[in-house]
């Protein structure tokens, strides 16, 4: 009996040394094996978009990343699983650039010397909530990524949340497309000045004095594009100040009264593949007190002519005011009487004209829409499509972003805005309408034949002789991105709403610095919710928990009980045979 017991522990034995000798050969060789990547998510959260495995994958050398970080036992709840799941990402990242993209994770929490040196970076804690022990706090907390190639100051992304893992893959590769570039991009910026009012000028004149300069007020933007290492120059589209040539993307806010010869220099520059992006709209609102109290609007039409670039491409600025039930609160400052003293006080003004544009009416599947959230989309002006011309040309419309379902148009007349025009038409064909486009292709030259058109100052020189249009002897392709309200990118608004200023940073960099970020879309995890219950259902499921379950178990051991009588009955009956 020893013996086999010993020869069993023996066997046993043996048997588990071997499995355990094939386990770790076969994990050795299969570990460096490649056996695939499987994202078994229904959105595709952890899959990279082709798009940036080609940014990725075209690095020559190493990127590195560094992901400071508080550590997990000290992060609120919400938050404990947040460096998980961006060291997830970029693994997937090294693992798709073949190797040239290393990272660490960090976490300088304990460290004075190291925080002081991420600080002039600006790499800093910020507060968040925390519940603990049934007690809401603040916690200070890191979570941030330094991006750094060769000898180039970093990129930082400074603020890595939950909500950022949605445009994470896109923050990223930007962040790479700008360090790894040879030069600064050139964007050159077009703006119309805010012209000084008719009888200051005259009032100006009469006291011999020079009238100031027309007041900018698109200066922020300039300012903004710099703060992204872009080479921004400011452009008059003049003889003295021309579209630089070695511009990259153009830059074109509330064009006015532009001449033939500005029109000409504007397609030339799109015939040669570069890139443009137009913000512009019919109108503007004045506000005035009204007696009855509130205010009167009245529609100020804007006279442009960059119609006559858009409407052969196959896109047109409406030329109706624009309502949209989603709309914004504004302070409107007005003056008023008190106690014999007028004093400067400011209304909520609420009208249609004074667009909100939320989230869920972005086009998600574009990286420009990547973090915006929402815009104010002041006066703006709706954007028609016209299929047959854009077909023609072979030419791809994109909308990034429209209107809400329940707008209405309404045909502009002078004074002021009768109330009717601020009611919804419910028999309004209207649906949601576009406000901002990427068009995508090879544009119609415009100016194919005759002679280029003089320039303004050469209008009135006998002197001034006139040249071939300049020939192109191929299509290029190039991106034109038109927006239906130039308010959005206003000094004041560009501040005043964060989203404005991120919508014009995604469209330059996508534009600017390549077709494949155009291409990143944002991911987020869908949202999931349980459809109601009927009453029925309800019944059911109550009687499923509560009585179906224990009258199959009582049904089950009568069975078994009828099931052993009949059994005892049949062995006591052949007892009985006997």
């Amino acid at each position: 009996m020893a013996s086999r017991k010993f020869s069993f522990n023996l066997r046993f034995s043996i048997v588990a040394v071997v499995l355990f000798a094939i386990v770790v050969l076969l994990n050795a060789v299969l570990g460096t094996v490649d056996l695939g990547r499987f994202d078994l998510t229904d959105d595709n959260v952890y899959t990279i978009s082709p798009a940036a495995k080609r940014v990725l994958s075209e690095l020559k050398v190493p990127v590195q990343v560094k992901f400071y970080v508080t550590r997990r036992d000290q992060m609120p709840t919400g938050l404990q699983t947040l460096e998980r799941d961006v060291v997830d990402k970029l693994s997937e990242f090294a693992v798709v650039s073949g190797g040239n993209l290393d990272f660490v994770v960090v976490d300088p929490t304990d460290d004075d010397e190291l925080q002081e040196k991420i600080a002039a970076k600006g790499i800093r804690p910020f507060q968040v909530q925390s519940i603990e022990k049934d007690a809401m706090g603040i916690k200070l907390v890191y979570s941030a990524l330094e991006i750094s190639y060769l000898d180039k100051e970093p990129e930082i992304l400074p603020q890595i949340l939950p909500q950022s893992l949605q445009t994470f893959e896109y923050d990223v590769c930007s962040a790479i497309a700008k360090l790894t570039r040879d030069m600064d991009p050139v964007v050159a910026v077009y703006s119309t000045r805010r012209s000084l009012d008719p009888q200051m000028m005259q009032l100006y004149l009469q006291m011999g004095q020079t009238p100031p300069e027309p007041e900018e007020v698109f200066g922020n933007v300039s300012e903004l594009l710099r703060g992204q290492n872009y080479d921004v120059r400011r452009t008059e589209i003049t003889k003295d100040s021309p579209i630089p040539e070695d511009a990259a993307t153009l830059v074109v806010l509330s064009p006015k009264s532009l001449d033939e010869r500005q029109r000409y220099e504007i397609n030339r520059f799109v015939q040669r593949g570069g890139n443009l992006i137009v913000a512009v709209q019919r109108y503007e609102y004045q506000y005035s007190p009204s007696r009855q109290g509130g205010f009167t609007f009245t529609a100020q039409p804007i006279q442009t002519d960059i119609g006559e670039i858009l409407d052969p491409w196959g896109l047109k600025i409406s030329d109706k005011l624009f309502m949209d039930e989603n709309q914004e609160v504004l302070a409107i400052p007005s003056e008023r009487r008190l106690g014999g003293l007028r004093v400067q006080v400011s209304e909520p003004v609420k009208a249609p004209f004074q667009i909100k544009v939320t989230a869920d009416q972005f086009n998600d599947e574009v990286s420009m829409a990547n973090g915006v959230g929402q815009l104010l989309y002041l006066w703006g002006s709706r954007l028609v499509l016209d299929q047959e011309k854009l077909d023609d040309a072979g030419i791809e419309a994109t909308t990034l972003f429209t209107s809400s379902p329940r707008v209405w148009e309404v045909e502009y007349s002078p004074g002021p805005l009768p109330t009717s025009a601020l009611i919804p038409h419910p028999d309004s064909e209207l649906d949601r309408e576009p406000f901002g486009v990427l068009l995508r292709g090879n544009f119609p030259n415009l100016f194919a034949e005759g002679d280029r058109p003089l320039w303004a100052a050469e209008a009135g020189d006998s002197t001034a002789t006139t040249e071939p249009v300049e020939t192109f002897s191929e299509s290029v392709p190039a991106n034109v991105v038109v927006f239906g309200c130039s308010k959005l990118f206003e000094d004041a608004f560009l501040t005043m709403v964060p989203g404005n200023g991120t919508l014009l940073l995604n469209a330059v960099d996508a534009l600017t610095l390549g077709d494949d970020l155009i291409q990143i879309r944002a991911k987020a995890t869908a949202e999931r919710f349980i459809e109601p219950v009927s009453d029925g259902a309800k019944l059911f499921w109550r009687f499923f928990t509560i009585g179906l379950v224990p009258l199959l178990a009582a049904g089950y051991g009568l069975f078994r009980h009828l099931r052993r009588r009949r059994e005892e009955a049949a062995f006591l009956a052949a007892q009985g045979g006997r």
